[in-house]
């Protein structure tokens, strides 16, 4: 069953704004840009609508890059294999903020106020990370209860996990109304939108936090820690 988690009360964090918008931690914006972060700060908390939905799903066998879930749904990815090969369950999620800040990018651009419709846009990635952590929250509480932990969490289009497992996402959120839809390409409107899952199961040594980094063979990737 999806649970929903609605009125996600968040705290926008200015730091991260900046460095969506490409500052480093040593090179802060200038004066006028910095007014202009908080002035879209304050107006996205009038303009957002955060929610989350998940649902608790258990694994019935993992077999090297198929990991087949309660249901039938199927992940295809080697790392997530490597990953939920320690798990139980998953939690299959969704967050997002409402169509609200892109609605509202759209009029800044469309009259001509680029940078400020940039600086929103990028408060908006925030917000959708901001929700997305509240969720991951709640769910390493769920696991905790049960005496047991979370791995960190995994979207579709990162590491080896195909963008179009997208539909599996939603095929497990049960035509619940969460007000998210999916392209044909697999992109999700409202585009301030996080889908992924969580791993669930009892490590030891911290197994669970460590990097996917070390299951994968792309040395060239931009993101490999």
């Amino acid at each position: 069953m999806v649970k929903t988690l609605r009125n996600v009360d968040i705290e926008i964090d200015k730091n991260e704004v900046c460095r969506y918008l490409g500052y480093r931690k040593d090179r802060a914006p200038r004066p006028s840009i910095s007014s202009l972060i908080d002035e879209e700060m304050d107006n996205a908390y009038e303009l957002i609508q955060p929610s989350c939905f998940y649902q608790l799903i258990d694994i019935e066998q993992v077999h090297q890059s198929r990991v087949i879930l309660e249901g039938g749904l199927t992940i295809t990815s080697e790392v997530l294999g490597q990953v939920l090969s320690h798990c139980h369950q998953v939690a299959i999620f969704l967050a997002t903020i409402g169509r609200g800040p892109e609605n509202r990018v759209a009029q800044l651009m469309a009259e001509g106020q680029i940078l400020r419709a940039t600086v929103l846009d990028a408060v908006g990635s925030e917000t959708a990370e901001k929700t997305t952590d509240y969720l991951q929250e709640r769910v390493s509480e769920l696991a905790a209860a049960d005496d047991a932990e979370i791995t960190l969490r995994y979207s579709p289009g990162y590491c080896d996990w195909d963008i179009t497992q997208q539909r599996v996402i939603f095929e497990a959120m049960n035509s619940a109304p969460v007000g998210v839809s999916l392209t044909e390409e697999c992109l999700m409107v409202p585009r301030k939108s996080v889908s992924g899952l969580i791993g669930i199961g009892r490590f030891d040594n911290g197994w669970a936090k460590s990097s996917p980094c070390r299951f994968c063979n792309r040395a060239n990737c931009p993101s490999r820690r």
